[in-house]
């Protein structure tokens, strides 16, 4: 019993050794197989049988078995290729594979992945790598984890949003326009649209369209004072397809503004900006839209020639019709109609011809009482606002100098307006007798005091010269007005005071005994002044206003009176007016309503002013694009705040520092990365890099619990538990190399020297076959 114990107990160490050693053959042969992990075979002794002894019962072994087969699953050494989808993963965690249409996920080290004909990822016996779909603009992951595949071979254009452009502008540069705007003029035979003579410097930056197309801004700079700057925006005429500009003389004009530097470091100190908005101009609205919520749709440019100033529209909860108790229409369209309307929408016939020439389109419902008001304006000369066919005559001829410092308050065409100098009260006035407007006394009698009511004006016009500071006296003594020390107007030699009492008098200009001007509710007062001023200005700048002397006349079109906004209009003679005779300035005012101030409270969101460009011509404007002009000066809600590089103003010639535009066009694929944190990003020809998908990675509470399936895959089992999926570098995953593979952990000098030791004990169990065999041999000979 004991020699046969001893016999199988060396068959199992022969049969065991050859398993452990067929282990170690497995580790060798795999030992360039990617991400192999190898195996170890560990021994145990088998059962015991009791025997008695001597000392009582003992135990005596019979043989041994292989006790576990294990791998180890520390990280292999990274080998280097030249394809970026080989991954490599540092640290703990698996690939997570599929095959296509199935649900049943398996697990692998191998990194050498590739794109297949279908654009997916998968290894190289077809299994699809598994992860997370990504936002391409900030790759945050979607979605269930799934298989990988691409999609984006070529990248969607994206229109530009913002343009930017640093320049430095030449101190030392004189001007070279009045108003850098009106010079725009598409010039068909060479394609320019502003005369190179009146600007100083000019710098072109291209912008997409949605479609991706490029197309060329040009932005032109001319010098305006000191430390102010003009400056204008456009594009290709024929590629300005905004609704209300489009085929008219302003085609490709997008906005105009200025910039002001710091006389002392020449930094920007702020800027402003108009956007030209067009053959409709003006647009104001109430209820629940804004301003941006309406968009116009020019359907007959044809019957559009004319200006028509306040077009005043209201609803009543069901339609739109003319408010004409407000504003009557304009006499160039006074047969306009609306042919339908709707909450939404509104259909104009501007000629009463029946067929809608305008569409206007609203964002948002209208609500009753809600208003909309707009003006049309002549598309001849669309964008012009300055003074034509100036005449001088007099003193100031071939002495004056015209400067134009506020184009913007020039909103309405006049034509034949004219100021002269009067050399008596040494006086700039308007040259307009207007005696209908002046029958109201407050326009021809300006009272210098601070009581006292100009009462009836019976016959104005025998009031036809200006007088400045005619004054009047009570004397108390005989409760009568007269003359203040006897001093007639000397423009009005005949003029006698006819009636008067302590609460007022009468005067006759003429001397005819009429009644002319009668001022009353004076009790109490000794003395009354006033201006005679039969000189109007016209109906269309009713607040305009004159100032000036000998050397300059200034005028300020809006009447604002601000400190800054005084000098809409200046004239100024070279050589000091001498008094010898009046002189007379005759001019046409050129107006447009076409351009829209952007205000600081539009440039708060983005901290840059923005402009409408439209290359598409989409219906409503649905093709517009606002895009931010940038130059390095971001406005704060306060202030404008100056960037580490900003715009300038240097002794220096004028030069672009820097220009940027952030749309492109579309792209191809042209290469795939993957960073350590397992974002797959696609790099294509328009240099744009897009996030595309997020690689993930398994681990399980026992590694040793998984099963071989072959072709480097693992499969979960009870034993390893279920599969925890994280991104790399999260939760104690490792992280991801690109451009290489993981190879296998075997280390060949181990193997050997466990080879040697298998080889050892295995000819040591031999050795105990073959002596139990000469023993057996023995025994049997006993019996012969």
């Amino acid at each position: 019993m004991s020699l046969t114990s001893s016999l199988y107990a060396g068959t199992s160490g022969l049969s065991n050794t050859g398993n452990a050693l067929q282990v170690t053959s497995n580790n060798i042969s795999n030992i360039n197989t990617l991400g192999f992990k190898k195996g170890t075979a560990t021994f145990a002794d088998t059962l015991y049988q009791t025997i008695g002894t001597n000392a009582g019962s003992s135990q005596v072994g019979l043989g041994m078995n292989v006790d576990n087969v294990a791998q180890v699953f520390t990280d292999g050494s990274l080998e280097t290729t030249s394809n970026a989808t080989d991954l490599a993963i540092g640290g703990d965690g698996f690939f997570v594979v599929s095959e296509s249409g199935s649900e049943e996920n398996y697990y692998t080290r191998a990194g050498n992945f590739s794109f297949d004909e279908n654009g997916a990822l998968v290894t190289s016996e077809g299994y699809n790598l598994q992860g997370w779909y990504v936002e391409g603009d900030t790759g945050e992951e979607y979605g269930a984890v799934t298989d990988l595949i691409l999609t984006e071979f070529t990248s969607p254009p994206d229109d530009t949003n913002e343009i930017t452009v640093i320049t430095n502008l030449d101190s030392d540069a004189e001007s070279k326009s009045m108003v850098l705007s009106n010079l725009f003029q598409y010039n068909e035979d060479d394609g320019t649209t502003v005369d190179s003579d009146g600007y100083e410097y000019q710098t072109v930056v291209s912008v997409y369209d949605s479609l991706g197309s490029s197309h060329e801004v040009t932005i032109y700079y001319d010098k305006k004072s000191d430390t102010e700057w003009e400056y204008i925006v456009a594009c290709d005429p024929d590629e300005d397809n905004r609704a209300t500009v489009a085929d008219t003389d302003a085609a490709g004009l997008l906005a105009r503004g200025t910039i002001t530097f710091s006389e002392s470091s020449g930094d920007v100190v702020s800027m402003t900006m108009e956007e030209l908005t067009g053959v409709i101009g003006n647009v104001e609205v109430t209820g629940n839209n804004t301003v941006d919520d309406v968009h116009f749709e020019i359907e007959n440019s044809d019957v559009i020639q004319e200006d028509g100033y306040d077009m005043s529209l209201y609803y009543d909860g069901d339609d739109w019709t003319f408010d004409t108790s407000t504003n009557p229409l304009p006499d160039a369209y006074s047969n306009a109609d609306i042919i339908f309307s709707n909450e939404t929408t509104i259909y104009i016939d501007l000629d009463g011809s029946g067929v809608t020439d305008l569409k206007i389109s609203l964002d948002e419902y209208a609500t009753a009482d809600s208003t909309l008001t707009f003006d049309i304006n002549n598309p001849s000369e669309l964008h012009i606002q300055d003074l034509e066919n100036v005449v001088y005559d007099g003193e100031v001829y071939n002495n004056t100098t015209l400067s134009i410092n506020d184009s913007s308050v020039m909103t309405t065409s006049v034509e034949d307006l004219s100021i002269f100098w009067d050399v008596g009260t040494e006086t700039w006035y308007w040259n307009e007798l207007d005696p209908d407007n002046a029958n109201d006394a407050d326009t021809l009698i300006k009272n210098n005091g601070v009581v006292g009511t100009i009462g009836d004006v019976s016959d104005p016009s025998v009031m036809d010269v200006a007088v400045k500071d005619i004054s009047v006296s009570y004397d108390g003594s005989t409760s009568t007005w007269d003359w203040t020390d006897g001093l007639i107007p000397v423009d009005y030699p005949d003029a006698i005071i006819t009636s008067s009492n302590a609460d007022g008098f009468v005067i006759d200009f003429d001397g005819t005994g009429t009644s002319i001007l009668t001022i009353i509710d004076l009790a109490g007062e000794d003395t009354f002044s006033f201006d005679v001023n039969p000189y109007v200005p016209p109906d269309e700048y009713s607040s305009a206003t004159l100032s000036g002397d000998a050397t300059y006349c200034s005028i300020d079109l809006d009447g604002s009176g601000n400190e800054d906004d005084e000098d809409d209009i200046v004239f100024t003679f070279e050589d000091e007016l001498e008094g010898l005779v009046d002189s007379t300035i005759s001019f046409n005012i050129s107006g447009s309503t076409a351009w829209r101030t952007v205000t600081t409270d539009e440039a708060e969101e983005t901290g840059y002013y923005q402009f409408t460009a439209d290359f598409l011509g989409g219906e409503y404007g649905a093709t517009e694009t606002d895009i931010s002009f940038n130059i390095g000066s971001k406005f704060d809600g306060s202030n404008w705040i100056n960037d580490s590089l900003s715009s300038t103003q240097y002794a220096i010639s004028s030069s672009t520092t820097y220009q940027d535009s952030d749309g492109y066009a579309s792209g191809d694929l042209t290469g795939i990365e993957v960073d350590s944190g397992g974002l797959v990003s696609g790099s294509y020809s328009n240099g744009q890099e897009l996030a595309l998908f997020m690689v993930a990675l398994a681990d399980f509470n026992n590694v040793n619990g998984l099963i071989s399936e072959g072709g480097n895959l693992y499969s979960a089992t009870t034993e390893s538990g279920s599969a925890v999926t994280n991104k790399p570098g999260e939760n104690g995953l490792g992280t991801l190399s690109s451009y290489a593979l993981e190879m296998s952990n075997v280390d060949i000098s181990e193997e050997f020297v466990d080879m040697i030791g298998l080889q050892t004990a295995y000819e040591a169990n031999a050795k105990i076959i073959s002596t139990v065999d000469e023993m057996m041999t023995t025994v049997i000979s006993m019996k012969r």
